[in-house]
């Protein structure tokens, strides 16, 4: 009877010990076709898929570094600081020449549309004219304006 007990004790021990060690067990290594050229199939997968990918790459992270293998290392890395979600570039490839060419052509509109308006404008008014400038000098000589700095100095 005592050595009935005995195993019954022993094996309710090495059951926990079972459950125990099985619920530590490092996650298995994730796929490599899975993780391979993450970086080109991101932006397509599926929001639940890339929350999935997520969550198990994070319990592999969770293991020491050298249990990962190099593609898990590769996805985790994109994952974290790869170009995506708000690290995506803010320009496509020929965005920047489609800017220069807009920014450029405004530009050059801008100069003909000035041109275009002096040439085909009104011609300035008379008192523009350098002979008028040098009428109203003398004018002002005459009457001895501008006291401060101008033409009433005596010399």
């Amino acid at each position: 009877m005592f050595m009935k007990s005995l195993q019954r004790a022993a094996l309710r021990t090495n059951r926990s010990a079972i459950v125990r060690f099985n619920s530590t067990v490092a996650p298995r290594a994730i796929s490599t076709a899975y993780i391979g050229n993450l970086e080109s199939r991101w932006g397509s997968l599926p929001e639940q898929e890339q929350q999935s990918l997520i969550e198990e790459l994070k319990g592999r992270m969770e293991l020491p570094w050298q249990e990962l293998t190099p593609a898990e290392k590769k996805a985790a890395y994109y994952i974290s600081f790869g170009e995506w979600g708000p690290r995506s570039p803010l320009y496509q490839p020929g965005d920047k020449a489609q800017i220069w060419t807009i920014v450029g052509g405004a530009v050059a509109l801008s100069i003909v549309l000035f041109a275009a308006l002096q040439y085909f404008g009104p011609k300035p008014p008379a008192s523009m004219s350098r002979d008028w400038q040098d009428k109203s000098d003398e004018y002002l000589k005459s009457k001895n304006a501008n006291p401060f700095t101008g033409y009433s100095q005596l010399q």
